[in-house]
């Protein structure tokens, strides 16, 4: 009869057995997870993503090109005939960073 000094044989069957069943512990605690369904995750935009969110969908429904407004506009300017309107352009841009302020501020 042979006796194992080292031992190591046995030692390293005992892990591999540790490991099986630690594996088959998580593969049943995962599925009794999955299977209750008690826990629901939830996800919470702020009013910032909400209103990014609205003006992307109001930018996608609008048109993006009008090919015949653009041609137009160089035209005139090409033509010299195109005039600024200073005070109106003053309007919209306060307007625009009014808006912009409200909807970021």
């Amino acid at each position: 009869m042979s006796i194992n000094i080292n031992r190591q044989a046995p030692q390293k069957n005992i892990v591999i057995e540790q490991n099986k069943v630690q594996k088959q512990q998580d593969v049943s605690q995962q599925t009794q997870t999955a299977s209750s369904g008690s826990s629901k995750d939830s996800v919470q935009l702020t009013p910032q993503a909400l209103t990014l969110n609205k003006m992307q969908k109001q930018s996608s429904e609008e048109p993006q090109v009008n090919q015949k407004r653009i041609e137009t506009l160089k035209a005139a300017i090409l033509n010299g005939d195109y005039k600024i309107n200073t005070e109106r352009l003053a309007e919209k841009l306060s307007q625009f960073e009014g808006d912009f302020s409200k909807a970021f501020g």
